[in-house]
């Protein structure tokens, strides 16, 4: 049987092909974008006003479990704000769902990350809010580095030879964090996120591998996906999916 993930994509910039790496062959992808092209407050509150739309579309069409993408958008009014859209998305829908902040903190403590290093493509001001929203959520961060980029079709363009020197590199300079976090879902990570867990001996937790992890929870899939990570290795053997499954709020 096919599971359908009804994802909210933030950018204009399809992120599909990442999450298509990665996918099993029986879990298909209905999209829905917010036309976000460059990570600016006025572009991301153009966005965030999108959502509640996009989820009932979806909830129309009858997906097994709605992801909301782009942890910039849907912490665009901090934490406060990220748990009232929580509680609008539970009232406009039944189905499980999952915001990539959301995902991205699960996946953090799935790994049993404490102390974070962030490796960036944003930029700075947003990596420096990402470090906020995180420590607010009680995740220390051990360092952070911002390479800077403010439109997202330059962050999907970017060499992943780059992503994965940035993050060995961070890890390599604050050797006291204990996991690697790549935010942003348009960067072309998935394909490295091995070679830096092998590099630097830490578990990695990319944007697009975390939300795959979580709708996968969220839908019940159990099988181990190997080639991208602990993280993904882990389903199946992740005794939190009860949980999560039935979490007020978590979709």
């Amino acid at each position: 049987m096919t599971i359908w993930i009804g994802r909210i994509e933030p950018s204009m910039w399809l992120e599909g092909p990442w999450w298509q790496e990665v996918l099993p062959p029986d879990v298909r992808l209905a999209v829905l974008s917010l036309g976000v092209r460059r990570l600016r407050p006025e572009d991301l509150e153009r966005a965030h006003a999108q959502i509640l739309d996009k989820v009932e579309a979806l909830d129309d069409e009858g997906v097994d479990v709605i992801n909301v993408g782009g942890s910039p958008v849907v912490s665009v009014h901090g934490r406060a704000g990220h748990e009232r859209l929580l509680e609008d998305i539970a009232a406009r829908t039944q189905r499980p769902f999952v915001t990539s902040l959301q995902a991205e903190t699960e996946a953090l403590r799935a790994v049993g990350g404490s102390r974070v290093l962030i490796a960036s493509p944003y930029p700075i001001a947003q990596t420096e809010k990402r470090v906020g929203v995180l420590e607010e959520d009680g995740l220390a961060v051990a360092g952070h580095d911002s390479l800077d980029i403010e439109r997202n079709r330059d962050i999907a363009q970017l060499d992943p030879e780059r992503v994965a020197a940035q993050a060995i590199d961070l890890a390599k300079r604050h050797p006291d964090g204990d996991v690697v976090y790549l935010p942003c879902g348009s960067l072309p990570a998935v394909s490295v996120v091995d070679r830096i867990e092998q590099a630097t001996g830490k578990p990695v937790v990319t944007n697009v591998v975390a939300q795959v992890h979580a709708c996968l929870v969220r839908a019940g899939y159990d099988r181990p996906i190997e080639g991208y990570g602990q993280l993904l290795r882990s389903l199946g053997s992740d005794r939190r999916a009860d949980a999560l499954v039935d979490a007020p709020l978590a979709g």
